[in-house]
């Protein structure tokens, strides 16, 4: 029989006597609480809700939803004023839609601290959580894309004679995403050796399927094409709002997303990051693009096959980049556009401002974002959180400890540290209506994902949407929130 592990985490955190605050009293007080559907990241709040009730009286009603239809329940709750949930677990893309117009109760300076506030990363605690200089939320998980591969495979050495003959360079982990393509073409259909057994593998799985989660591993392939070091302001101009969504660096991106189902699953087209993250752990693919939880289930006994033979980077970059302000291809000196995305910046929780019970839904939110908490749900496989924290990331022993050998566990947070100090890292959309922007994103990659349009004439879609929204909210007001945003 197939164990829970974040019920198994929750009998380890009362064995082991992890720290649980004091806290009032809140006999007959309901906290609602809504999330998306699926154990990642409601599973957690599942599995520790009877904690919070057994010492506090209260008790905590979940509700989930799909992702495709979780900002509507949530922004419909706050601007009809039917106030149907107390606490929201939700992506901090929506902090303009929930943070902007007051939705959302302040974070005290007193709650921060009893946190440890200063162990966040500042990425997360002073930007993801924040809107206009005050805190909203509390970090629950700290979310960036990050390469995944088989080094055996890649890094082996069995390999390598034969790719370099094929492809004229050293097999080795791309830093490119011309160089990722070729290891999938290289690897699809091949019969290779995982745990034991000899079978074909896909070069790349990556999730395409329209209302789930997918477009973000699109935008990730166009930050390399499309962000220009120094110049912050990627999504938009930040001269007058203009799109960038249809220059060539994003239609190159779009042109290689529809290409890499070639080397893959040609079903792929259906595939959500669930998809992706229960095969490429049980052996289906040489390469991955996802959020950090694949790293904590590449070592889960009951859903990977290849622990200890992934390896972990940042996103391979361009090996040219367009420049929308000089309307020009730019080749970096270095050869490679590195721009790791910082793709939905991570789940985070509030508490909404008029909240019936509003202390206790402070309370749980609390207790569900705690140092010691998140610490044991980062390294579990399958909670959907991801480290935020520097404790998180600087001890490598709770990961050794989970199960990871001591070079992967290093190779991992090396990942995860590189990406989100790069230099030329891409902060995600972070305005009023980014919901709505993606929305109208999602619906034309996926036309264009079946052929009924060219990359192009999607993405110039994208783009009279995206006016058309700038417009509806505001150009100015929405140029401003831009700007600050990404700190222009």
């Amino acid at each position: 029989m197939r164990r829970n592990p974040c019920k198994l985490l929750a009998a380890a955190v009362l064995a082991f006597g992890l720290a649980i605050p004091a806290m009032a009293q809140f006999e007959g007080q309901t906290v609602v609480v809504v999330t998306q559907t699926g154990r990642s990241i409601g599973g957690p709040v599942e599995d520790f809700a009877p904690e919070w009730e057994a010492a506090t009286g209260g008790r905590v009603q979940l509700q989930q939803f799909a992702f495709g239809e979780l900002f509507e329940k949530m922004v419909s709750s706050f601007e009809t004023g039917a106030g149907s949930y107390d606490v929201l677990i939700f992506p901090a893309d929506w902090a303009g839609d929930f943070m902007g117009p007051g939705h959302l109760e302040p974070i005290s300076d007193e709650m921060r601290a009893e946190l440890d506030w200063d162990d966040v990363v500042p990425l997360y605690g002073e930007r993801i959580t924040a809107w206009g200089g005050q805190v909203y939320a509390l970090p629950y998980d700290g979310d960036s894309h990050m390469l995944f591969y088989r080094k055996d495979l890649v890094d082996g050495g069995e390999y390598d004679a034969e790719f370099e003959a094929q492809f004229g360079y050293p097999l080795a982990e791309p830093q490119t995403w011309a160089q990722y393509r070729d290891i999938a073409e290289f690897f699809n259909g091949r019969v290779v050796e995982t745990d034991g057994v000899m079978a074909p593998i896909y070069g790349a799985l990556e999730a395409q399927r329209r209302n789930a989660q997918s477009y973000w591993v699109y935008l990730s392939r166009a930050a390399g094409y499309g962000k220009i070091p120094g110049n912050p302001c990627f999504f938009f101009s930040c001269d007058d709002m203009t799109p960038q969504v249809n220059n060539p660096g994003w239609v190159q991106a779009l042109e290689e997303y529809i290409e890499i189902r070639e080397f893959g699953d040609p079903n792929m087209i259906n595939y959500d990051v669930a998809d992706t993250r229960a095969y490429f752990p049980a052996g289906g693919s040489v390469l991955n693009i996802d959020w950090g939880d694949v790293g904590p289930i590449s070592i889960d006994e009951t859903a990977s096959v290849i622990a200890g033979q992934v390896g972990f980077g940042i996103l391979p970059g361009g090996e040219r980049y367009w420049d929308y302000e000089a309307g020009e291809w730019v080749t970096p000196e270095s050869g490679v556009n590195h721009a790791p995305f910082i793709a939905f910046g991570g789940w985070i929780i509030g508490v909404a401002a008029e909240s019936d019970v509003k202390e206790a839904a402070l309370d749980f939110a609390a207790f569900m974002a705690r140092p010691e908490l998140v610490m044991q749900l980062a390294v579990t496989g399958g909670t959907g959180i991801n480290p935020s924290r520097f404790s998180q990331l600087d001890d490598l022993d709770p990961w050794i400890g989970a199960g990871f050998d001591e070079e992967s566990a290093a190779d991992y947070l090396d990942a995860i540290l590189n990406t989100i100090n790069h230099p030329n890292a891409t902060l995600d959309l972070r305005i009023r209506g980014s919901a709505e922007y993606f929305q109208a994103l999602d619906a034309e990659i996926s036309r264009a994902l079946v052929g009924e349009l060219t990359p192009q004439q999607a993405l110039d879609n994208v783009a009279n949407l995206w006016n058309g929204i700038t417009d509806r909210f505001g150009r100015d007001a929405q140029l401003e929130q831009y700007r600050s945003a990404v700190g222009y």
